[in-house]
């Protein structure tokens, strides 16, 4: 089963503004139009690229942009093609009630974990306005995703772009499972170290695996295998920013190249292909079911 762990709902104008859209595809090489995945194109993108299955996410960012992929929107699409999506709530902490509605997305409308934003809303994600949505998300057994690493969003603060900033989240929280979008892009090699610092860490490879040379996320994954967390990397495109096609493409050579490797590294398993693609998200999202169901 191939999942892609990192997929954005949302349609241009009924969702994201123009600006947005202008400003997220700048470096792409995509149109601001490719800023949509309304429900007919999406599913025939994933079908194309022979994608299974995705973690599809809300995006909440009203208070700094002015606009948001709401919770109710990506239950709707889930519920109409359960096989097919897992549904991502999001929530602004610096939004009064943020941990409330959190658990209205998971135990009302069926979400299965949390996608968050803090650069895109000038906070910290380790500001303590987080706390009790981490809380929260911990008490439901759900995962977090958390936005890591640059964005070309021009009203996005970029102190608080670098994953080291989710280690004390780590430490505080010892028991929540926190994915670490995009592996941090561009600081690729501490969010490794990150991750092998602490179990319950996982990241994606949405936009990093879709854009940099493939023998830079060779070198990346070769870091991962050496630092024993392979089995916590993710694919993921961030679609609509970047193409399944095309990444699943690009993966597939990972694990059949050896020229794309460091010298002495070894291209993809058969094993670690399988588990990178989505065994990796189809265990964690089993052990998220698991947790939710026995506090039920």
């Amino acid at each position: 089963m191939i999942i892609d762990s990192h997929v954005h709902a949302g349609e241009l104008y009924r969702h994201y503004t123009a600006a947005f859209a202008e400003q997220m595809t700048a470096t792409t090489g995509r149109p601001p139009e490719a800023l949509s995945a309304p429900e007919a194109a999406l599913l025939a993108e994933m079908d194309a690229a022979g994608v299974d299955h995705a973690f599809l996410l809300a995006f909440d960012v009203r208070r700094v942009e002015g606009f948001s992929v709401p919770n109710e929107f990506v239950a709707d699409l889930c519920a109409r093609h359960p096989g097919r999506f897992t549904g991502f709530a999001s929530v602004d902490a610096g939004t009064p009630g943020a941990a409330a509605a959190l658990r209205r997305a998971v135990t009302g409308l069926g979400l299965r974990g949390l996608k968050t934003a803090p650069c895109y809303l000038r906070m910290s994600p380790a500001d303590r306005r987080w706390y009790e949505v981490y809380e929260t998300a911990a008490e439901l057994g759900i995962p977090v995703l958390v936005h890591t690493g640059y964005t070309p969003a021009k009203n996005a603060d970029g102190r608080y772009f670098s994953p080291l900033l989710l280690e004390p989240v780590a430490r505080d929280f010892p028991d929540l499972t926190l994915i670490l979008a995009h592996l941090g892009t561009p600081w690729t090699g501490p969010c490794v170290e990150l991750l092998a610092r602490h179990p319950r860490l996982y990241a994606d490879l949405s936009i990093f695996g879709s854009y940099r040379p493939p023998e830079r996320v060779a070198e990346a994954l070769a870091h991962a295998r050496a630092r024993g967390v392979l089995d916590r990397v993710l694919w993921g495109t961030d679609h609509p920013f970047a193409a399944m096609t095309d990444s699943v493409a690009r993966m597939a050579a990972l694990a059949r190249d050896s020229a794309l490797w460091p010298p002495g590294a070894d291209p993809l398993s058969p094993e670690e292909y399988r588990a990178v693609m989505g065994g990796t998200a189809a265990r964690l999202m089993h052990m998220s079911h698991t947790s939710h169901t026995s506090q039920e």
